[in-house]
């Protein structure tokens, strides 16, 4: 009986263990529960190491802006900075899907009097579209809150206010296709405030940090994202692609992969094995008194 019983608490807390989430960075900026280091890679597109794959663009836009080519407008020394998305990591860890995006600002920036939002994380998982609600300023929705979008109208674009690309014409050259406007290569930017409840499937736990890592990038803002695949409706998602930008146009930063392996947490296979160890002994335990009887 006792056995049982503490097979369960060993159990109890592999669950536990699959379901934390949260930023830990520790003294030198390392965020160890991602073993990674901000600023530690070289700008790349979708690298995969393992169950995780990466996008850096430090100082670098994937849209080709007017006079100034592909830097977080308006340009790397004329402001750009603030509008940087540096790095999104997506990995798949257990029952869940995370998401780490670095950026130069957190939340929001002010440009000609207007406020302009850092938008919601939109997920391409498997054909199926899905938003993570970054922050209620957006569309007055609630933090965290993960939608399924199944109609044109359940997203809007980017800010149309001064200061936004929202309302400009100009064909751009981009990294995703041929030129296109900037709200049409960002696409959609947040999930709309009419959307139907009925689309609401749940709430992901959003977490966020800030760290000094020196010169430009004093302040650097992380913001991790954690669900459960399960609320998607799917045992293992395949390919994902997350994207996110900012309202004004001025940067975006999207980082897609392929079927990735779902791999345990470390805490979780730990415990799982101390679990069948513990077992193990159990049952050998019991089998010796038997005979002895």
């Amino acid at each position: 009986m006792y056995g049982k019983l503490i097979l369960a608490a060993v159990l109890a807390m592999a669950m536990a263990s699959s379901a934390c989430g949260g930023i830990i960075l520790d003294g030198e900026g390392n965020v160890t529960n991602w073993s990674l280091t901000p600023f530690a890679l070289s700008n790349q597109s979708n690298l995969q190491q393992g169950n995780m794959w990466s996008t850096i663009q430090n100082n670098y836009a994937p849209i080709s802006y007017p006079s100034i080519g592909r830097q977080p407008s308006p340009g790397n020394n004329s402001g750009g900075e603030v509008y940087d998305l540096e790095e999104l990591h997506v990995r798949i860890t257990g029952q869940q899907v995370q998401l780490l995006l670095v950026a130069s600002t957190p939340w929001v920036s002010q440009w000609g009097g207007n406020n302009i939002y850092l938008g919601d994380m939109m997920l391409t998982i498997d054909g199926r579209r899905f938003g993570i609600v970054t922050q209620s300023a957006t569309q007055d929705l609630e933090q965290g809150a993960l939608y399924r979008l199944a109609n044109p109208g359940d997203t809007v674009g980017i800010q149309r206010q001064a200061g936004s690309y929202g309302d400009w014409t100009a064909l751009m050259a981009n990294d995703y296709g041929p030129n296109a406007t900037v709200s049409n290569i960002i696409g959609p930017w947040a999930v709309s405030s009419s959307i139907s409840t009925s689309e609401l499937l749940g709430t992901a736990q959003i977490s966020s940090a800030t760290f000094n890592y020196g010169g430009s990038e004093n302040g650097t803002f992380l913001l991790e994202y954690v669900f459960d695949i399960g609320l998607l409706g799917l045992s293992e998602p395949g390919d994902v692609t997350a994207q996110v930008a900012w309202g004004c146009g001025n940067d975006v930063i999207r980082t897609s992969g392929g079927t990735v392996p779902v791999v345990p947490e470390p805490g979780t296979v730990i415990l799982l094995a101390a679990g069948s160890v513990f077992m193990f002994v159990s049952s050998r335990r019991q089998r010796r008194q038997r005979r002895a009887a």
